[in-house]
């Protein structure tokens, strides 16, 4: 275990060691038998610092069989596999057991949890990190992913900027505070932070990667495009800005491209699951698959393994895995891969179902047919909008790529513009949406419909009409109505089962967390169903276009031409044609509009009708008869 002539002194002076401190005394461990010297912990400081964590394990081994108790020893030795990419749950542990009143074990420990998946022991031990040293500006960011991890999205951007307050220059703070605002759909003060941290830092690859995705978001897509290559020119091994090139290929119907750049990323990181999903999702596979082939790989071996793979890992291996049995028709695979994905999603945040039907009756009490009355005869008249509307996964990205391949309809995607606007203040009490309406007069009804219609123009100035496909504005119908009295509204239907399987066995990038729980998931939809039953019974006839997704199956040209009628336009056959088009497509149907209709989809769900107990149970008379 002698220092050889030719390493690095364990001095830090950056010296060869024999022109150093050989002679000066020598690096014994045997000489010592309490505590480790300064001498052997800077050798063990020089080896971290130097990137040289194989000799770092080694070295640290070999001290705490002389000193077992020493807590810094520990630490060096967690940090050591955490670098290595091994388990360093147990001994960052022990560090902070005999290091109660070290802050930094106590953040090394949170971070591990953390990756474990233990998120409120990461918490906890964050919070201990804090109390110790209130100024650990690192132990805020962990704090922060932690509570990020966990849904807690307000506490976890009070908790960057808490570490920004610290250290204002933190571009890693402004990196995740970042990600928190997206989640939370605050895009443009995501934007505002992603570009701070560069400023800060122009090479930062990766935060010019997420800018890129929030511009996405934003409709921007050339700026979007040119983030992901500026990430690139910095860091050609960016796998990141890989993926985002990867995703927007897929959304514009270039599925060759977008799984070559999937290669690619894979190329730089072969473990990199997410990723695996990504390419799994592009085309459909059969037995013998090399992808197929690694994820089975990487599951037996988190078996084999002495310690669970990371939770995030876990989930994306289990969707992967689901859909690729899927794919060949092994449906109890398949659904086990499902159910586990799930659960292991359902775990990392908190969910009120009761909470969730609450608000969904609150709409309800709300939007009386009084209330829709004193609302009428304000608002804008435009002619712009056109919504389309329903249960994720029941056919609205369909609907609206039949609708914006007509040549005067701009297809916008997902806008959370509508939702954003009905949330204001309109009291300055702090009451937001539904019960902020009972407050809203005609004159602030009229702004906010033309801070709408604002929106849309901004997207695409020259349109005569623009498709708004944010599944959840059924959450608000009567306000459109209000708001926005000419603007055309297609509800889509599609079987409750079938819909609610889809969502299920989707891991969304976005917010739904009623999806991981087939109970919850039942619940959710049988909620949706009453809210709109309700719009029926409040609302003129003729103001919503019921389009039922079997029916655009087995009559294609015929709904298309209705719903081309209902929305006032003249007919063109790019409607039939729709998947031919290059309009690019942010959602979880990217692949499946991207081709003609297919029948397979119908009655999707009987191959796993035995499954289904649970969401069978909560659905009741809205699901179809069992076998």
């Amino acid at each position: 275990m002698k220092l050889g002539r030719n390493d690095p002194c364990s001095c830090g002076s950056g010296k060869k060691y024999k022109n150093c401190c050989l002679g000066k005394g020598e690096f014994h461990p045997m000489s010592h038998t309490t505590a480790p010297t300064s001498d052997e912990l800077n050798l063990l400081g020089a080896l971290f610092n130097t990137g040289r964590y194989v000799e770092l394990e080694n070295w640290a081994r070999s001290l705490l069989k002389l000193y077992p108790d020493s807590g810094v020893v520990w630490k060096l030795l967690g940090l050591s596999f955490q670098m290595q990419g091994k388990d360093a749950l147990p001994a960052l542990q022990k560090s902070a057991d005999l290091l109660p009143n070290d802050a930094e074990a106590h953040g090394n420990l949170a971070a591990a949890l953390r990756v474990r998946g233990q998120l409120e022991a990461a918490v906890a031990s964050g919070r201990r990190a804090l109390q110790i040293s209130p100024d650990f500006a690192e132990a805020y960011v962990n704090l922060g992913v932690a509570l990020q991890d966990l849904g807690q999205l307000d506490e976890a951007i009070e908790s960057y900027r808490r570490a920004l307050q610290i250290k204002p220059d933190f571009v890693e703070a402004l990196n995740n505070l970042g990600g928190a605002l997206k989640e939370l759909g605050q895009l443009d003060e995501a934007a505002a932070s992603y570009r701070r941290a560069l400023e800060i830092k122009p090479d930062f690859a990766k935060a010019h990667s997420n800018l890129g995705v929030v511009l996405r978001e934003l409709g921007q897509l050339d700026g979007e495009v040119a983030c992901y290559r500026r990430a690139l020119e910095i860091d050609p091994m960016c796998s990141e800005a890989m993926l985002g090139l990867g995703q927007l290929c897929m959304a514009s119907g270039e599925m060759l491209e977008a799984e070559s750049l999937f290669r690619k990323a894979l190329e730089i990181k072969p473990d990199d699951l997410e990723t695996r999903l990504l390419l799994a999702q592009v085309r459909k596979v059969k037995v013998g698959d090399e992808n197929f082939a690694a994820l089975v790989a990487a599951e037996n071996a988190a078996r084999r393994g002495k310690s669970p793979m990371p939770y995030k890992k876990a989930i994306f291996l289990h969707f992967a895995l689901g859909k690729f049995f899927d794919d060949v028709g092994d449906y109890d695979r398949a659904f086990q891969n499902f159910i586990e994905g799930c659960k292991l999603k359902r775990a990392t945040f908190t969910y009120d179902s009761e909470q969730t039907t609450q608000h969904f009756s609150d709409i309800i009490r709300v939007f009386n047919r009084a209330t829709i009355e004193r609302l009428r005869g304000s608002g804008d008249p435009s002619r712009l909008p056109i919504f389309v509307l329903g249960m994720p996964r029941s056919g609205t990205t369909l609907v609206e790529q039949i609708i914006a391949s007509h040549p005067d309809v701009h297809g916008a995607g997902e806008l959370p513009d509508l939702m954003e606007i009905a949330q204001r203040d309109v009291a300055g009490n702090g009451v937001v949406f539904p019960d902020n309406i009972p407050a809203l007069d005609q004159s602030s009804l009229s702004a906010w419909a033309a801070d709408y219609i604002a929106g849309l123009q901004r997207r695409a100035p020259d349109a005569k009409r623009i498709t708004d496909k944010m599944p959840t504005n059924y959450f608000a119908i009567g306000l459109i109505h209000a708001m926005l009295p000419n603007a055309k509204i297609i509800h889509v239907n599609r079987n409750p089962v079938d819909t609610c399987l889809s969502c299920f066995v989707q891991l969304f990038s976005k917010q739904l967390e009623h999806t991981y729980d087939l109970s919850e998931l039942g619940q959710y939809y049988v909620d949706y169903a009453r809210l709109m039953e309700h719009w029926r019974s409040v609302l003129p006839a003729g103001t919503l276009l019921e389009v039922q997704y079997e029916d655009i199956v087995a009559d294609q040209e015929g709904q298309a031409r209705r719903m081309i009628d209902f929305c006032g336009l003249y007919w063109n056959d790019a409607c039939i044609d729709f998947h031919k088009s290059k309009r690019s497509v942010h959602t979880a149907s990217v692949t499946q509009v991207r081709q003609p209709i297919y029948k397979s989809s119908v009655e999707r769900w009987r191959p796993y009708e035995k499954f289904l107990g649970p969401l069978l149970d909560v659905l009741g008379d809205l699901a179809p008869k069992r076998s």
